[in-house]
């Protein structure tokens, strides 16, 4: 089913990852394959702190193109072991209507090249908080770890946001 960033609000922080298509290669075996001598349990954190990811495909004009098949047929590295492409879907929404993700993505993509990032190797990411609002952008990977550890601090839902006392805990 297609949904818009719109309809994750209050139920889920949202990460745009956006690169070329090793840059996409890279995120999805960071999700999706276990890593060194560890078993990834990525996706299941990341579901836990309740994080979407949308990996965003960008052709060598800084398009936005199709990312599925892409990330479908990422072909792994000699440190990726059990890669399964649809390992992480539970934390995945692929992007459709490419123009309105061209359009979110297109100022982002503008400002990081203006700043001299490499936007299609290393890539940019757009965390967007429960609220709808950017709570960060960066280059590169998205640092996964660090963020299941911060996330509900760092929207506020631990500290009262309204309507969420049930979930969370709290007066």
């Amino acid at each position: 089913s297609k949904r818009t960033l719109k309809d994750f609000r209050r139920i889920s922080r949202v990460i745009v990852a956006a690169g070329g298509a090793e840059y996409i290669r890279s995120l999805s075996m960071s999700l999706c394959s276990d890593q060194l001598a560890d078993e990834n349990t990525l996706p299941a954190a990341l579901a836990g702190v309740d994080v979407m990811i949308v990996p965003v495909l960008l052709d060598e004009n800084f398009n936005v193109v199709e990312t599925k098949s892409a990330w479908r047929s990422a072909t792994p590295g000699e440190n990726d072991r059990n890669f399964e492409s649809t390992r992480a879907d539970e934390v995945i929404c692929f992007p459709s209507v490419l123009s309105m993700w061209q359009e979110y993505i297109d100022s982002d993509v503008k400002t990081a090249q203006g700043q001299g990032f490499d936007v299609l190797s290393k890539g940019i990411t757009i965390t967007v908080k429960k609220n709808g609002r950017i709570l960060r952008r960066a280059t590169g990977l998205p640092p996964f770890g660090d963020m299941v550890g911060m996330m509900e601090v760092a929207d506020g839902s631990k500290f009262g946001m309204p309507g969420d006392s049930e979930k969370y805990g709290g007066p």
